[in-house]
């Protein structure tokens, strides 16, 4: 109970205010969403991901397995959330919001801390692997996703390459693998546009949900929320049951596979011409409930 009560006053309240104070505010003085979500895709993003990788001190042997899980879990999960959104006959904008809710979770500023809290700081590490494998999966498979396909391969090229956020993963890892850093002239503002990151996110996305006209079909979102909070976690942990890893990780991934829907889907949905309004109430939706699920899978790691 103790955990629920932290997991809820440190993590999930916070998010849920930044979101509403975004919701209450845009009602008020009514910002340019639209602007404020490429704010996020083109500057404090990017510069999250660059400052992030390049200071992560990631012994690749320990984590190589976390990272290889990570990704087959990803495009696994992917694959089962698109099945499911055919099985009830969605249209295609709906199942692709289903298939990527299922396979991505909020293991950033929801997961790190998750982790820490749980787990202790030495595992950590393997938190910000499982990170950098979602950001670099989620950049290649949500415009793909979320634009239907337009534009042949060509066109999907220059989606994926049309934001800086590949080129921000590259220049991370590459910093990193190199042992190179910044000159602190540029590394300083951008660390600091950088950690206004998920602040800024999470206004954007109460802000979307204040301009949306469109009611959210509660079908799709309970559809979307029940891949993400109950389906992902089952086939998790029923993969992790035959993957030789230590049992620390192993519980480590299947707790974060209880994490909520990721922001950057609300986001990309914006800005890929996605079901927007969808995308932003399973988001919140998923980050109100996730806690429960989160202690309910932690008390089944403890006994196992």
């Amino acid at each position: 109970m103790s955990l629920l009560l932290e997991v809820v006053t440190q993590i999930t309240l916070p998010i849920v205010v930044l979101a509403a104070g975004g919701y209450a505010l845009q009602l008020w003085a009514r910002f340019d969403v639209q602007t404020l979500n490429r704010l996020l895709v083109y500057g404090t993003f990017p510069c999250f991901i660059v400052v992030t990788l390049s200071q992560a001190t990631v012994p690749l042997g320990e984590v190589r397995g976390t990272a290889i899980f990570t990704a087959l879990q990803f495009f696994g999960l992917l694959a089962v959330g698109w099945w499911v959104g055919g099985l009830f006959k969605l249209p295609r904008p709906m199942r692709a919001v289903v298939a990527l809710a299922c396979a991505f979770p909020n293991s950033g500023n929801y997961g790190i801390p998750v982790a820490e809290l749980a787990f202790g700081r030495d595992i950590v590490t393997h938190q910000v692997i499982i990170t950098s494998v979602h950001t670099v999966v989620i950049l290649m498979v949500a415009p793909l996703m979320l634009t239907g396909g337009d534009g042949g391969l060509k066109g999907q090229l220059k989606a994926m390459f049309q934001t800086p956020m590949i080129p921000a993963v590259m220049l991370g890892l590459g910093l990193n693998a190199l042992d190179l850093r910044l000159p602190a002239v540029i590394e300083t503002p951008m660390d600091m546009l950088g950690q206004a990151y998920v602040g800024v996110a999470l206004f954007a996305l109460g802000a979307q949900l204040a301009t949306s006209r469109a009611k959210v079909d509660l079908g799709s979102a309970g559809l979307a929320i029940g891949a993400r909070l109950l389906l992902a976690p089952l086939l998790t942990g029923l993969a992790l049951l035959v993957v030789p890893l230590p049992f620390e990780v192993k519980a480590l991934l299947f707790v974060g596979a209880t994490a909520p829907v990721g922001v950057l889907l609300a986001i990309f949905a914006a800005e890929f011409r996605g079901n927007a309004e969808l995308s932003s109430a399973v988001v919140i939706a998923s980050t109100m409930l996730s806690p429960l699920f989160v202690t309910a899978a932690l008390v089944i790691v403890r006994m196992w």
